[in-house]
């Protein structure tokens, strides 16, 4: 599933992680296994529950479309942890909101778990919108 309002992001993370993923990912969708775990905890109102699987994920993408689109993702440190295959990303994008009415900086920090070449589950703490 095409999902090109992702694809900055795709690109920045698939190059900052390099050999730890699958070679040749190029869609969001396609940087999780089938049965993988995205929990975002303090996105919206808090009560987001986790969301699993790949439908999940195209589910999202295909929700964000025109309403998300990242246009610019800068890596700031990727941190190895002393758990196999779990990395923490830190990294800053610039997104465009149509339903904020315009473009903003954010900072994320993601726990990420890799197995077998993809994300088995993704924990993602955002900052605020800061007006771009």
């Amino acid at each position: 599933m095409s999902a090109p309002h992702f694809d900055v992001a795709v690109t920045a993370l698939t190059a900052a992680l390099g050999d730890r993923l699958a070679p040749g990912i190029t869609d969001f969708v396609d940087l999780f296994q089938d049965d993988a775990i995205v929990d975002v905890p303090f996105d919206g109102d808090g009560t987001a529950r986790p969301m699993r699987g790949r439908a999940a994920m195209e589910q999202l993408t295909t929700s964000l479309r025109g309403i998300l689109r990242f246009d610019e993702v800068t890596i700031l440190e990727l941190h190895d942890t002393n758990q196999a295959g779990t990395i923490i990303c830190e990294y800053e994008a610039l997104l465009h909101r149509s339903d904020l009415g315009g473009s903003f900086r954010r900072r994320y920090i993601s726990v990420i778990q890799i197995q077998h070449g993809r994300i088995a589950r993704l924990r993602e703490y955002g900052g605020p919108f800061i007006p771009a």
